[in-house]
């Protein structure tokens, strides 16, 4: 079995858990935004030390893959 270890010319591997306000900024929305997604169910989260909330990046990315494009004449809001 290999593994794979970095070198220095590697970019650093993506974190794992993801904070509120970092998933607020790569949704580019606010973070009462996100705790509403978390409190829906929308968005699952775990639980870190007893109090910290992060979200795992691959929930996040599960909850984009499954958003809905809309497209002009397709709904959206009102003009």
């Amino acid at each position: 079995m290999t593994t794979a270890t970095a070198t220095a010319g590697d970019p650093p591997a993506p974190r794992m858990l993801l904070s509120v306000a970092e998933v607020a900024a790569e949704l580019g929305c606010g973070r009462d935004t996100v705790y509403r997604l978390l409190a829906s169910g929308a968005l699952p989260s775990v639980t870190v030390a007893g109090r910290l909330r992060r979200i795992r990046r691959d929930d996040l990315l599960t909850y984009i893959g499954c958003l809905t494009v809309t497209r002009p004449g397709q709904g959206g809001h009102p003009r």
